[in-house]
């Protein structure tokens, strides 16, 4: 057996027949999975905190994992929930085996044989459930509550349900149902992935990130929406941006635009439009940047009372906020600080990730006003939020505005560090 030792081949990998049990089936899915992130077991248990001894032995279906195990796998592996949705079947499947070997050992009862197999009454917890419009209904709501709760708790306590959601509605395209109920599925199921994927990117996995976005954009084909599909490519931009990809998120934003057509409220038109100059203008593009800043006002000022339903909170607040990264871009550090002031006060208490994103913004106006001080006072405020909310992504952001002032005012990034040790003691 193979034990992909780091420096060593090892000898090849035992062929595993994925069809003879639930058993071999995780394991397999679980080899494919680590093979597709070219992970070797031992970094597969650097990542886990399990031996690459015990991971090997359930991708041979030598061993049944416990529960903490496959959620570990799933999670290191950016499985979605297929790996965590695989346990119950495998969990009922060492149960008969055990059963059966347990009735084996028994002395044979006198009583006659029935000729009915009881054991294999378990199987019928395999067939597909009947899917209906009020079943539908309530996974519906799922999504929903769980944007909500994103406010209260730290992305890495929403992972697992978020994902397992996600995986629930996955499995469901799976299963038969009418055409209008699967649209309704695979929308459910777009919008699903697509916050597991914001999930994702906020505790700092790209790779997890774009799958899910890859997922969701399939999704949503399947369903028909186009308006959500240009939801999720305008956040596809925004992830880009935060990572530096210029030119991809630039490339988003146009698709999110055109994806859109006529099928977007004004209010989510005047939202890509926003995204679309925040990425244009970190691409260089200052021109570009306030023509579409331009067309997200007018588009705003179109707005009535309706709105889509999955676009959460956009307002005129918040399109200061993208208003005030394009001016800060091009050096207007006092009108930028304006408009971050305006947003900040139109941020609802509960979304404290946005007022801390928000909150950098403005410590890079201030500290290019000459308020050095106040920067690192406002810096300060947003990585005490994000460390409390578990945020990789926001301490991203503050540490991306720690190395941008470093070489000019090296006193702000000593602060910062001595502010983010502190908060390690």
């Amino acid at each position: 057996m193979a034990t992909e030792r780091k420096g060593g081949r090892g000898r090849p990998a035992k062929a595993l027949d994925p069809g003879s049990s639930l058993l071999a089936a995780l394991g397999s899915r679980m080899r494919e999975l680590r093979k597709a992130r070219s992970l070797t077991l031992m970094e597969l248990g650097e990542l886990t905190g399990y031996s690459w001894q015990h991971l090997g032995a359930v991708e041979r279906a030598s061993v049944a994992p416990s529960e903490s195990v496959v959620i570990a796998c799933d999670t290191a592996l950016g499985a979605g929930g297929t790996l965590n949705g695989m346990l119950p079947g495998v969990i009922r499947e060492q149960a008969h085996l055990r059963h059966r070997s347990e009735a084996a050992r028994r002395p044979s009862s006198e009583a006659p044989d029935s000729g009915v197999d009881w054991g294999r009454l378990s199987t019928c917890g395999k067939r597909a459930s009947a899917i209906t419009s009020t079943v539908v209904e309530d996974i519906e709501m799922i999504t929903v509550r769980q944007r909500r709760l994103y406010h209260e708790l730290t992305s890495a306590e929403m992972l697992v349900p978020v994902d397992g959601h996600f995986a629930l509605l996955r499995s469901l395209l799976e299963a038969p149902a009418p055409d209008k109920l699967r649209r309704r599925i695979a929308y459910a199921a777009g919008e699903a992935a697509g916050f597991a994927a914001w999930i994702w990117f906020d505790l700092g996995d790209h790779f997890a990130m774009g799958h899910r976005y890859a997922t969701a954009l399939d999704a949503l084909g399947e369903a028909g929406d186009k308006g959500l599909r240009s939801y999720v490519s305008a956040y596809r931009s925004i992830t880009a941006d935060a990572a530096g990809r210029v030119d991809e998120a630039v490339r988003h934003a146009s698709t999110a635009l055109d994806t859109a057509g006529r099928s977007v409220t004004h209010v989510t038109r005047s939202w890509l439009h926003a995204v679309s100059a925040t990425a244009r203008v970190h691409a260089g593009d200052g021109r570009a940047a306030l023509a579409e800043l331009n067309r997200a006002n007018r588009a705003l000022e179109r707005a009535g009372d309706e709105r889509d339903e999955w676009m959460y909170d956009f307002d005129r607040e918040r399109l200061l906020g993208y208003q005030g990264n394009c001016l800060l871009e091009l050096g207007d550090y006092a009108q930028a600080a304006r408009s971050f002031e305006q947003a900040i006060g139109g941020v609802p208490t509960t979304c404290v990730r946005r007022k801390a994103e928000l909150t950098v913004d403005l410590a890079q106006a201030r500290l290019g006003e000459g308020e050095p001080a106040e920067a690192v006072r406002l810096a300060q405020e947003a990585i005490a939020v994000f460390a409390r909310r578990g945020s990789v992504a926001g301490m991203s952001r503050v540490h991306r505005f720690r190395d941008r002032v470093a070489p000019r005012r090296p006193e702000v990034a000593r602060e910062l560090d001595d502010f983010v040790r502190s908060l390690q003691e």
